[in-house]
């Protein structure tokens, strides 16, 4: 499939007919025919009704003209935006982000970095750390905002934050009233574990800090997403760690905890990861403003 068979498609759509679609692409009616075919050879479907006249499209190629059309417009922008790039008349800045950075540094930096270079095309992407380096490496980012990411000669980190991990309960816990806890007391408890991937590092670090209180945690739910294992924490089904700057947001029906006796393990940091060769101006811009506002970050009181 390619976008000449979607554009020959979305002018049919709009003729309804073969013959005025044949004279508005420039292609004689049977090789406008045998395109559609091989369109819908290749979906499996039949797109037109051809026995009505005029043309109908069936229900499966009304969707599909909604996303042919939305796949031609982004083509579009994408090549005018190349353009534009190549004049030097415009630049973008790629930001690869874990979930939790939206807790803490990256909305107010952003807002900033926006403000500074208008003329800029920002591309954000939510990436787990683990997808970050190789993000880096295809030139699809040029900065990763991750926790405790991949190290190399070819990456330089800086470290924006380091908190202290906190656990997380719900209100109703038997154990919610108290000022704080002793990691040992969560050992029979069901954990909420996230994100829900096989590479995850934060994970990794959880069931360390866990082992190293004398136990392993009762894996009950996993989930991709932060927001859903607190919904399931504050809905009673586990217990779970996350880091201060996410328990400083408001989370109806959760309560989060200090650590008792923590001996500085249960620690995580969120740094800047980028290419060691990347010398480019708006890169020293982003990591100005990173170093700025993670300063102010790490006067902020944590959440208990």
């Amino acid at each position: 499939m390619n976008t000449r068979h979607l554009q020959a498609f979305l002018v049919l759509c709009e003729e309804l007919h073969f013959g005025r679609a044949a004279v508005r692409l420039n292609v004689a009616q049977p090789a406008l025919s045998q395109q559609i075919r091989l369109l819908e050879e290749r979906l499996k479907t039949p797109l037109f009704e051809r026995k009505s006249r005029p043309l109908r499209l069936t229900d499966a190629g009304s969707y599909f003209r909604i996303e042919a059309q939305q796949v031609i417009e982004k083509l579009n922008r994408a090549m005018a935006g190349v353009q534009e790039i190549g004049l030097g008349r415009k630049q973008w800045f790629g930001i690869g982000f874990t979930r939790s950075a939206m807790y803490s540094v990256l909305p107010p930096v952003l807002q900033s970095f926006v403000k500074q270079h208008e003329d800029v095309d920002l591309k954000l992407y939510e990436l787990i750390t683990e997808a970050q380096a190789e993000a880096l490496r295809d030139g699809r980012i040029h900065v990763g905002i991750a926790r405790h990411p991949e190290k190399g000669p070819e990456f330089k980190e800086e470290i924006l934050l380091q908190e202290r991990l906190l656990v997380a309960l719900s209100r109703q816990h038997v154990l919610a009233r108290r000022r704080t806890i002793d990691l040992v007391r969560l050992s029979n408890e069901p954990f909420v574990l996230y994100p829900k991937d096989p590479k995850a590092h934060f994970v990794r670090l959880i069931i360390s800090i866990c082992a190293g209180a004398g136990f392993l945690p009762r894996v009950a739910h996993e989930t991709y997403e932060l927001q859903t294992a607190l919904g399931l924490v504050a809905a009673g089904l586990g217990v779970s760690l996350v880091g201060a700057s996410v328990a400083r947001q408001k989370w109806n029906g959760v309560i989060f905890l200090p650590i008792r006796g923590d001996n500085g393990a249960a620690v995580t940091s969120l740094s800047a990861l980028y290419r060691a060769d990347d010398t480019s101006p708006l890169l020293a811009s982003m990591l100005k403003l990173l170093r700025m506002q993670s300063e102010w970050e790490m006067t902020r009181p944590e959440a208990t």
